[in-house]
Parts: structure tokens; C-alpha cells; sequence
């Protein structure tokens, strides 16, 4: 049995933990929550996901669209992380808005 659906914001601070992030993020819709992903303070880097495996970046770029697809959303303060569908927050509007989160998950 499931318990109480929450809503659960995870955060990346830093290149090294933006996969990890998302994988929790994609964990968390399939658990039945409600889960968004924060990128702070860098672009997504691409050639740093290929450092940990050779199809990490193409895997990545699948996850995001899938977790867009279960209704979670993307947020950034770079904006060149547009480019991936975040849509783009100064860190007041993000520091806001995790005040809506039961759950904040920092990595």
C-alpha cells in the first residue's frame, strides 16, 4: 500500500549531482508523488554525464522529457538551461517557491 502522495522538490547545487538529482525526481513520480527538479547555478553538462557512462547523456536528456511527461517540471536560475524545457527562476523566485514543497531534497 502506498502512502500519502507528496510533493518533493530536488535540487542539484552542483555539475556532479545533476544526474543523481534527476534520477531521484523519476523515482518519486513512480512512487505515485509529485516531484520537480531545480539545476542551480550551472549548465547542464553534457560532456561530464558522458564521463560517467557513454549513453548517460542521451539517457538524461530521455528522463527529463519523461519526468515533463508524468506532469513534474523543470526549474533553473541559468538560462541557458531553457534550451532543456527549465524554465528559468531568480533564486528569490526559487527560494519561494520550495516553500510549496513537503519534501526538499538537496544534492
Amino acid at each position: 500500500m502506498k502512502g500519502k502522495e507528496e510533493y518533493i522538490a530536488v535540487v542539484a547545487k552542483d555539475v556532479e549531482s545533476q544526474f543523481e538529482a534527476l534520477r531521484v525526481a523519476l523515482g518519486a513520480v513512480l512512487e505515485e508523488h509529485k516531484s520537480d527538479l531545480y539545476i542551480l547555478n550551472h549548465e547542464l553538462d553534457f560532456d561530464y554525464m558522458k564521463k560517467i557512462c557513454d549513453d548517460c547523456p542521451e539517457e538524461f536528456e530521455d528522463n527529463l522529457e519523461f519526468l515533463t511527461d508524468m506532469r513534474g517540471h523543470l526549474y533553473s536560475n541559468v538560462k541557458e538551461n531553457e534550451k532543456y524545457n527549465f524554465t528559468t527562476l531568480s533564486m528569490d523566485e526559487i527560494m519561494k517557491k520550495l516553500k510549496e514543497y513537503n519534501v526538499v531534497i538537496p544534492y
